[in-house]
């Protein structure tokens, strides 16, 4: 055997050798090792993007989406008027009526809780209603009538001018029909039965 072969089958030698003295690869877990785990993943993603169209097809306009934490919020939206046939975003005819009359406002957040443990998908749905108050108007006119949702009335209480800055949303509680509606919405797209 001449040299130059000798060396080639030294090293061949040693990196067979040294290829055997390698510490094995920690083989990462996924969800395709665990049975079931990925039919469930499957799932979860699947009531997510029910929770975003349903929210989407009820005119809310999505803000918060934190697939991570299962939050997802929304933008407050002014409720439905008896006009608006097109909206819905008000499950009752109490409700329907008082958002006519008064300016109120909802927004909704759900929690999608971890469903690869069990069966039933945690979707929790909270519909938050607020109600504005804004500083009464004085009008000693019936032209003033017409300015009085402006801001250029003097207020009852002796500001000069009535303005924005002067309006607050005060919380009424939650609207328990449409956060049934919500979640039974959500549920039926994924194809289940509400509980």
């Amino acid at each position: 055997m001449n040299p130059m072969t000798r060396r080639l089958l030294l090293v061949l030698e040693a990196g067979v050798l040294l290829s055997g003295c390698a510490t094995p690869t920690r083989r990462v877990e996924s969800a395709a090792d665990k049975p079931g785990a990925l039919a469930a993943e499957l799932r979860a993603g699947l009531v997510w993007t029910a929770c975003e169209e349903v929210l989407r097809q009820r005119l809310f306009e999505l803000d918060r989406v934190d697939r991570r934490a299962g939050v997802l919020t929304t933008r407050p939206v002014m409720s439905q008027h008896f006009f608006e046939f097109w909206r819905r975003d008000v499950a009752s005819a109490g409700d329907w009526l008082e958002a006519t009359v008064n300016p109120v406002r909802r927004w909704v957040e759900v929690r999608v809780e971890d469903t690869v443990a069990t069966a039933d998908p945690g979707v929790q749905v909270s519909v938050h209603k607020e109600r504005l108050s804004s500083p009464d108007r004085q009008f000693n006119s019936s032209g003033a009538a017409y300015q009085y949702f402006g801001d250029q009335l003097p207020s009852t209480t002796g500001l000069q001018r009535v303005g924005p800055e002067y309006d607050r949303w005060l919380p009424m509680g939650r609207d328990a029909d449409m956060e049934a509606a919500l979640r039974r919405d959500i549920l039926e797209r994924v194809g289940l039965t509400p509980s």
